[in-house]
């Protein structure tokens, strides 16, 4: 489970529209909100930026639509390999030669 998150939400929207619609400095924009370092804020615009269409980049919906994927894959590949083992066991124990 993800931590949860040490800014709001509310100062995220602040910060990016400063530096998006005001066109304030970044670093500038995160000393005077108190945000810890100016790359969290880069990376906030950056991802505000690719969910608005004016970069170019996967957008936070398709963000999460990957890990979600991801999540799947890895849960079915463990399901696989209960699998594999089980069949390999009942197998032996269907086996006449190895008792």
């Amino acid at each position: 489970m993800a931590r949860p998150s040490k800014y709001s939400p509310e100062l995220r929207r602040r910060a990016i529209a400063e530096v998006i619609e005001r066109g304030r400095k970044i670093p500038e924009v995160a000393r005077d909100l108190g945000i810890g370092s100016p790359e969290t804020l880069r990376n906030w615009v950056k991802q505000a930026r690719r969910d608005a269409g004016l970069e170019t980049g996967p957008t936070t919906e398709e963000l999460a639509e990957i890990r979600r994927l991801r999540k799947e894959v890895a849960d079915q590949q463990r399901t696989i390999e209960i699998l594999k083992a089980a069949t390999t066991y009942f197998a032996q124990e269907a086996d006449p030669r190895c008792r």
